[in-house]
C-alpha cells in the first residue's frame, strides 16, 4: 500500500523510498521495482512516491534507470499508467485507464507560482465546484507554491544525498472520487518544523515557551493558528490561512497538512493532530471539497 496516514504502512513506504534513493542515486544502480503485490495507492502516498522519482532524476541529472514488474491489481496498474509512472520506467504494454476513480486523476509539477498549472489540474471542475470554493482552492494552491518557492528549500534535505535543490520543485495531484474533489500538493523541502525557527523566530519562541518544539504536528498547528489570528489588513488572506479557507467554506470540506513527522488535520469543524515515527522529509497538503451533484431531468 502507498499511504502516509497509517503508521505501519507509512513506515514501509518511507523505508522503500529510502532504498530507492540510495540505490538509484547513491549507488547509481539500475533498479527493478516489483509492484506485483501492490493493492492500494492513496493519493498522498502516491504523490510522494512520484515526487521522489522525479527528484532522483534531478539529482542524477539524467533519467533514473528504472524498470518495473506490473501489479496484479488492475486498478493499481491503471493508476501507474494515468500518472506517468509507467512512462518513467519504460513500461510499454498497453494499459487503458477505465475506472471512474482513476481516469479523473490529474498531475502537474513545476518550480514557480504558475497559475496555468492550476488550470490544468482544476479547470475541468468549473461549474461542478462552487465559484467561491474554486477561488479558495486557487488561493490555497498559489500560497502553497509561494511557500515552496520562498521557504521550503532553505537547506539541504536530510535524506543522505547531500543535495541542495535550487530549482525548488513542487508536485500536485487532483482526484475525483465518491462525490469529492481531492487536491494534493507536495514539496520535498526541509518541512515546516525546520523552516519556522528561521522564517518566524517570534513564533518559534512561542512554540518553545509552550513546550511544543518536540511535536511536529503541534508546530504545524501553531503556524496555522498564527496565520489565522493575524487580523491586520496587511496580512489578510496570507499564509496558512489561505490553505484552511477552502476546507472551512463548506460542509464536508477537509484539510490535512503533513510535514516531516507531523500531521495537522481539519475536518467536521474540528482539528486533530498526529505525530509519526518516520519523517516524509517534506510537506504534503491535501484538500477535500464536495462536488456539485447535478440533477437529472
Amino acid at each position: 500500500m502507498f499511504d502516509i496516514g497509517t503508521n505501519g504502512v507509512r513506515h514501509e513506504l518511507l523505508s522503500f523510498l529510502t532504498d530507492l534513493r540510495n540505490l538509484v542515486v547513491a549507488e547509481r544502480e539500475a533498479v527493478l521495482i516489483d509492484f506485483t503485490l501492490t493493492r492500494k495507492m492513496s493519493a498522498g502516498g502516491t504523490l510522494l512516491f512520484l515526487a521522489e522519482l522525479h527528484r532522483c532524476g534531478e539529482v542524477l541529472g539524467e533519467r533514473p534507470k528504472l524498470r518495473c514488474i506490473p501489479p496484479r491489481n488492475v486498478k493499481v496498474s491503471q493508476v501507474l499508467k494515468q500518472i506517468g509512472v509507467y512512462d518513467l520506467m519504460g513500461y510499454k504494454k498497453k494499459v487503458e485507464p477505465s475506472f471512474s476513480d482513476v481516469i479523473h486523476w490529474r498531475f502537474a509539477s513545476g518550480h514557480q507560482v504558475e497559475g496555468e498549472k492550476y488550470e490544468n489540474i482544476l479547470g475541468t471542475y468549473e461549474g461542478r465546484v462552487t465559484e467561491s470554493l474554486l477561488g479558495s482552492l486557487f488561493r490555497g494552491i498559489t500560497e502553497a507554491m509561494t511557500n515552496c518557492h520562498h521557504h521550503a528549500y532553505i537547506d539541504v534535505r536530510p535524506d543522505g544525498l547531500d543535495y541542495l535543490d535550487k530549482v525548488r520543485n513542487w508536485w500536485m495531484f487532483s482526484q475525483e472520487r465518491d462525490g469529492y474533489l481531492s487536491v494534493i500538493f507536495c514539496d520535498l523541502g526541509v518541512g515546516i518544523p525546520v523552516t519556522l525557527p528561521t522564517k518566524k523566530p517570534n513564533l518559534w519562541d512561542k512554540v518553545l515557551s509552550l513546550g511544543k518544539a518536540g511535536s511536529d504536528s503541534s508546530i504545524i498547528e501553531e503556524a496555522v493558528v498564527d496565520s489565522v489570528s493575524r487580523t491586520g489588513k496587511r496580512y489578510r488572506g496570507k499564509g496558512l490561512k489561505q490553505l484552511l479557507e477552502a476546507a472551512q467554506e463548506t460542509r464536508g470540506g477537509a484539510l490535512s497538512i503533513f510535514s516531516n513527522r507531523g500531521c495537522y488535520n481539519f475536518g467536521d469543524g474540528k482539528v486533530t493532530l498526529r505525530d509519526y515515527a518516520a519523517s516524509i522529509m517534506g510537506t504534503l497538503i491535501q484538500w477535500k471539497v464536495p462536488i456539485i451533484q447535478r440533477e437529472l431531468f
